[in-house]
């Protein structure tokens, strides 16, 4: 897994998340989000991500109860249409806050999705 970071005016961060989510990248992923403190919204995404196991999904779900208590949020975007199928049948549809290119567009002006 490859994580690239980028920031949207003084109050986001992008996170592109390439390749497989598994056991073995959960710590890295935890690393970059420790490295979005501060930051209101974290967006992570998707789009180059083809894998997600268990523990990548853990790891997404522990990360959007902490920016909860945060007062932070936490948006993915561009989900692959056969990862979005398993987050739909475990509801995670409902749990994530999940959006579109052009919703991330009217909420973050002036940035490219």
């Amino acid at each position: 897994m490859e994580i690239k970071s980028g920031k949207i005016g003084k109050d986001a961060v992008v996170l592109t998340i390439k390749g497989r989510f598994n056991i073995e990248q959960v710590e890295s992923f935890e690393t970059a989000l420790e490295k979005c403190a501060g930051s209101k919204w974290v967006i992570l995404d998707l789009s180059a991500m083809n894998y997600i196991d268990s523990s990548g999904i853990g790891s997404l779900i522990k990360a959007v109860n902490i920016a909860k208590n945060e007062k932070r949020e936490i948006i993915l975007h561009s989900i692959d249409p056969a990862i979005m199928n398993v987050f739909r049948l475990a509801y995670l549809d409902k749990f994530f806050s999940i959006r579109t290119r052009e919703e991330l567009a009217k909420l973050f002006p002036g940035a490219h999705f």
